[in-house]
């Protein structure tokens, strides 16, 4: 690896973990979410402090080109995005049942409102049963 390289990379993994403990202070990216990232660039920076664990994975694996190593790159980032959609998709899913929920039960408390004769609105101080309340 020379001397460019590992600065490049030195960079990018410093980018990497700025940016990642930026989001995490900003509240944009939860602690749970944010450790595969953390990981991601703590390894990036340990290959530029020492090449030689490097040098000896692509030997012990038999990655003796580039193009090769960036394949497995592109397979572990792949792998990250594969992950993380997953999980976006069981929040769909959760948001989903959540919002189903929500209108089943103002459904039910309007129709019991209704049958004891109260107004259905002032029982629910909320934005969900009286988006007008929220001006």
């Amino acid at each position: 690896m020379t001397v460019l390289q590992r600065i490049v990379l030195a960079l990018l993994s410093a980018v990497l973990l700025l940016f990642t403990l930026e989001l995490i202070r900003r509240r944009r990216l939860r602690e749970e979410y944010s450790l595969l990232w953390l990981l991601t660039g703590i390894v990036v920076a340990l290959f530029v402090i020492f090449p030689e664990v490097l040098y000896w994975i692509s030997t012990a694996l038999q990655l003796h080109h580039l193009t090769t190593m960036l394949m497995v790159t592109f397979l572990f980032l792949l792998m990250i995005v594969l992950h993380y959609s997953t999980v976006i998709s069981q929040i769909s899913e959760r948001e989903t049942e959540l919002a189903q929920q929500v209108a089943l039960l103002t459904w039910q408390l309007e129709r019991m409102a209704q049958e004891q004769g109260l107004d259905a609105q002032a029982l629910c101080e909320c934005k969900v049963c009286s988006p007008e309340a929220e001006d």
